[in-house]
């Protein structure tokens, strides 16, 4: 069976195009600019302009309108910004099929499909094309994603069976197939033609936020009322009490928070990217700072994922024999490359090739020269792989599996399988993953395949325990292998117990919840098992982060709070039903993720309280000083401009802030809170301070040198004292450890002190 040929396939793809879904457009740059002056904020601030043309005062209402075109373009610049870093994002997720090109196996990117080629499927790969199937082994695929029917499809090369679609997946057996529709022609790509003019809803984070700041405006609308009513019943001219109430408004909503904490997520993002994490969801990156819990696997995220068979045993003279069952029992391929060979397929399997390989045999001519007549694949389940095997007229039965499987249902006596059970446990003391193997039920012997520790989870795994993470191996390896993996990283200490997904098995929800805590390594664990272990720690009240490379961990990983998949080793399944792809499959680079979701997470609850605080002392001010009866401290466009100065270069520079030397030390807060009992206390306190501070200081200079000179005064003070607050909040800093936050701190104190010394600055701002 051969594929297309590269020029043909180059040919098909000019006829054809990519086999690519449409994207939704994204919004123009001027739709982007309008949106921001279209909100009830601006449209105050437009009104202040109007009404001050009405009253005559010109230059008030040139200096809002230049305000409110700054504030415009401010967040112009941010949404802008952080539409691009999304949208660059979103191309970084490259998904990848197996064909036949040229008669030989490649991978290539599944958006350079084209119809008539021939496609390589296996259990837990999504299929990138609609197509016809050619053959297949035991063959079911997921089409809930069409037909919302969850039960697997069963699928052969009949008629009314043999066609498979794109989007939907292979959950087992394997399959090669004919392309038939690729992109927009595919029955997933028309009804993606209509979801691509949905709009996207908000995450749950951005959601938090959009209420905290209606919550916000409609506190601020409430005060701007009172202080209205109160200065009217004091006797001020109703216009210049209606721009101090519209200006207080504006103060009061940190209406720059949204776009500020989009761009912190995003750029977040974009960092995890760069160090292997791939965030396919936003609301993820924040999500992962909350992380009590780490379930992870074994083989590929604590190891390196390179097996290779290290130790054999074979029965008598069986090795001939042992070699043609690990080459035949077999679904990986190996494809050459520049240094050796790169595996297609899995990696356990690869290794009995590689080593096949090193013994002499020529694995292609192997298996040309008889023919496969029945595959039943290895699942969890059952623990192994069985093929039927016609070499002539004579049919084989090859099997491979798990020792505690083979050994007893092969021809062994009762004598010998305790004794090749002694040497299945030697080799796993060792760190061993030991697979047997049988030929029409004769034994033939064992094999032994290690995956070296990768050599930066030691030290992963101790960042854990100092910022109070626990972490817990789940896999569906023997115990004895986990076991000496778990040592070798540093997960066991003493006291720590083992537990087999059989010993789980007789353990009820309640006994269970008991002993979970005292087990740190899961072994021989199926997907319902591991699914159980995620639920219950849920229940006692941990937030799960969980790894998968597979099909069967796809419920788990929907399950946890936050789901990772692998980007190596891991299948498409699993990688569409994470929140976060890890591209070199490593546990130190999750480790790293946590650590960018507590910066990113703590950086924004700077901003908000940079802001609310910044915000808190003005209306505080403002309304003190009604209640005393005073006139307003501050000018209505000297708190426009508090509120522009504050809102834009030091809130975001704030979101760039590099963790400090603590943020890995103390355990993770336990649910999503914009604001915690700390953060409240801190802007109170902050807010009350700056406010009676500047009350003072307006009252001190109102009595004794007059309005104007009070009013100057006042204005300076508050932008001085809400520019300390940034430093302030960064206690476990250096000042200068956050170069754009000094810098842009020290032009907004600069351009403060032009405003009062400079004539013409003087006169805009009324000093």
């Amino acid at each position: 069976m051969i594929g297309l040929t590269t020029h043909q396939a180059e040919e098909l793809l000019k006829k054809y195009g990519l086999n690519a879904l449409p994207q939704k457009q994204n919004s123009s740059a001027l739709k982007v600019f309008l949106k921001q002056v279209q909100n009830p904020l601006s449209y105050l601030l437009i009104g202040a302009v109007v009404l001050s043309f009405v009253i005559g005062d010109k230059l008030d209402a040139f200096l809002i309108a230049a305000i409110l075109i700054l504030n415009t373009i401010l967040g112009f610049w941010q949404e802008y910004k952080a539409s691009r870093e999304l949208e660059a994002l979103r191309k970084l997720e490259v998904e990848y099929a197996r064909v036949e090109r040229d008669g030989r196996q490649i991978e290539i990117s599944s958006s350079l499909l084209v119809p008539g080629d021939l496609v390589i499927l296996e259990s837990g790969d999504r299929i990138p094309a609609d197509g016809k199937i050619a053959e297949c082994y035991s063959l079911q695929v997921n089409e809930s994603i069409l037909t919302g029917e969850s039960l697997p499809v069963i699928k052969s090369d009949k008629k009314d069976e043999n066609l498979v679609y794109f989007g939907t997946t292979v959950t087992s057996g394997r399959a090669k197939i004919w392309v038939l529709q690729t992109g927009v022609q595919t029955k997933f790509g028309i009804l993606a033609q209509q979801l691509s003019l949905v709009e996207d809803e908000q995450t749950p984070f951005e959601k938090a936020l959009a209420n905290f700041s209606k919550g916000l405006g409609l506190g601020a609308l409430v005060i701007s009322v009172v202080i209205f009513i109160l200065r009217m019943l004091q006797g001020y001219e109703l216009s210049e009490v209606l721009l101090s109430s519209i200006a207080l408004m504006v103060a009061v909503v940190p209406e720059g928070l949204p776009a500020v904490v989009t761009i912190v997520l995003a750029l977040g993002m974009r960092k995890m990217y760069k160090k292997n994490a791939l965030v396919r969801k936003m609301i993820a990156v924040e999500s992962l700072g909350t992380a009590t819990i780490i379930c992870t696997d074994k083989t590929g995220t604590l190891t390196k994922n390179e097996m290779r068979v290290k130790e054999i045993k074979v029965l008598g003279l069986q090795e001939k024999e042992l070699l043609l069952c690990s080459v035949l029992c077999n679904s990986a391929n190996l494809v050459l490359k520049e240094k050796g060979f790169d595996i297609l397929g899995d990696t356990t399997e690869g290794a009995l090739l590689l080593w096949a390989k090193d013994k002499g045999v020529d694995i292609e001519l192997t298996r040309s020269e008889g023919k496969l007549l029945e595959e039943i694949p290895f699942s969890l389940e059952t623990r192994k792989m069985t093929v039927v095997w016609q070499n002539g007229s004579k049919k084989s039965v090859y099997v491979k599996g798990a020792p505690e499987v083979l050994i007893p249902n092969s021809n062994l006596s009762e004598k010998d399988q305790k004794k090749w059970e002694l040497e299945y446990q030697e080799m796993a003391k060792k760190g061993l993953r030991v697979l047997a193997f049988s030929k029409d039920r004769k034994f033939l012997g064992l094999a032994g395949i290690a995956d070296e520790v990768r050599a930066e989870v030691k030290d992963a795994i101790k960042q854990t325990k100092q910022a109070g993470i626990k972490v817990v191996m789940v896999t569906g390896d023997n115990e004895l292998t986990a076991k000496a993996i778990g040592e070798e990283v540093g997960l066991l200490s003493d006291g720590d117990e083992i537990l087999t997904g059989i010993q789980l098995t007789q353990l009820d929800e309640e006994e269970f919840l008991q002993i979970i805590g005292k087990v740190k390594i899961f072994a021989r664990i199926t997907p319902a098992q591991k699914l159980r272990i995620v639920r219950a720690y849920q229940l006692l009240g941990e937030v799960v982060a969980v790894t998968g490379d597979g099909v069967n961990d796809v419920l788990a990983l929907k399950q946890a709070e936050i789901g990772v998949s692998m980007g190596i080793t891991g299948t498409d399944t699993s990688k569409e039903a994470s929140d976060i792809i890890l591209l070199d499959d490593n546990f130190a680079t999750l480790v790293s993720a946590v650590e960018q979701g507590r910066l990113i997470y703590s950086n924004i609850l700077k901003v908000v309280k940079f802001l609310l605080t910044g915000n808190l002392s003005e209306m505080l001010l403002i309304v003190g000083g009604a209640v005393l009866g005073l006139p307003a401290p501050l000018l209505p466009i000297q708190i426009l401009w508090i509120n522009f100065v504050t809102d834009g270069p030091p809130a975001l520079a704030l979101g760039f802030d590099s963790p400090s030397s603590a943020l890995m030390r103390v355990p993770p807060r336990k649910k999503l809170n914009l604001l915690n009992k700390d953060s409240m206390r801190f802007i109170l306190i902050g807010g009350v301070t700056i406010s009676i501070l500047c009350l003072l200081a307006f009252y001190l200079t109102f009595t004794l040198v007059g309005l104007q000179t009070s009013h100057a005064v006042t204005f300076t003070l508050m932008v001085f004292l809400q520019m300390l607050l940034p430093f302030i909040m960064r206690r476990h800093h250096t000042i200068l450890s956050n170069k754009r936050l000094f810098l842009s701190v020290a032009i907004i104190l600069l351009m403060q002190i032009l405003i009062i010394v400079f004539p013409p600055l003087r006169s805009l701002f009324k000093i």
